[in-house]
């Protein structure tokens, strides 16, 4: 079994037909028929039922399906440990889309005394940075709370409050500075998937259910829908930087807060990392 034929087999789960992979992949149809053939004779089990015009995985299929991407993924991972050691020492970095602009400044300054460690940045939500950090992808992240680690340790860069944003025309925030969470209850709201839960938690406190219209990965996204006037978002003050066109209150009588850590895995820490790491000190 190898890494090309899993990686051919799950283009073509993907795509759903082995035509539309092949497509995907830059090649024809005939070989990959016949890598996949060879594969299911190497395992001795049929991974695909062919339809007409879709195929639908048999359970062995579906184990395989998902045991290929942990596979496929420590590849990756294998790959970039060993051109690290090549290389000039590089450290990969996570950054939430909130946080890029604080940890820019930090950069700044590290960099200055350490001319010689380059960055590698990877962007995107809480729960993927943490993802890349405890498969060995990045070497450190930020990440916002309520947040659960394995092997890792933090150090609290800073504390922001959730503001409700919305457009100033918005009816509730007119001449507003604050809001009442029994209000906001009774709104259309915003949030990202990754306030999701902490948000609804702090309403049930309350004796109050909330009104989740929308929902969506990207803090950003919210932003977006927020400007449309579609509802009030809920979303941490530094936020407000990738937009001029919202109004944000806060939440008086409501705890609503997160704080954004810098997270590292306790083993292996590199002498770069070290250094990283001091300067946050």
């Amino acid at each position: 079994m190898e890494i090309r034929q899993l990686e051919y087999f799950r283009a073509i789960v993907d795509a759903g037909t082995i035509s539309g992979a092949a497509r995907e992949l830059h090649m024809t149809q005939p070989p990959l028929s016949y890598q996949m053939k060879m594969l299911e004779e190497e395992l001795q089990v049929p991974l695909f039922i062919r339809g007409m015009k879709h195929i639908t995985l048999t359970e062995a299929g579906k184990t395989l399906y998902e045991q290929a991407g942990k596979i496929l993924m420590l590849s990756e991972v294998t790959k970039r440990e060993v051109i690290k050691s090549s290389q000039a020492a590089t450290i990969h970095i996570g950054m939430t889309p909130s946080t890029v602009s604080m940890m820019s400044h930090y950069l700044m300054r590290f960099a200055k005394s350490h001319p010689n460690i380059h960055f590698d940045i990877h962007e995107g939500s809480t729960f993927t940075m943490r993802d890349q950090l405890e498969n060995r992808i990045l070497d450190l992240t930020t990440l916002r709370t309520p947040i659960t680690l394995r092997g890792c340790e933090t150090k609290t860069l800073a504390e922001e409050r959730l503001l409700a944003m919305a457009v100033p025309e918005f009816p509730l925030l007119k001449g507003r500075t604050s809001l009442h969470l029994q209000e906001l209850s009774e709104q259309p709201l915003i949030l990202s998937h990754r306030f999701q839960k902490y948000i609804a938690s702090k309403f049930e406190e309350a004796g109050l259910v909330c009104d989740i219209y929308l929902a969506c990965e990207d803090a950003r996204t919210a932003i977006t829908m927020a400007e449309r006037g579609m509802g009030i978002a809920i979303l941490p003050t530094s936020m407000l930087e990738f937009s001029d066109k919202l109004k944000a209150c806060e939440v008086s009588d409501a705890d609503f807060t997160t704080e954004v850590l810098l997270a590292w895995r306790k083993s292996r820490i590199s002498s770069e990392i070290q250094e990283f790491l001091k300067f946050w000190n």
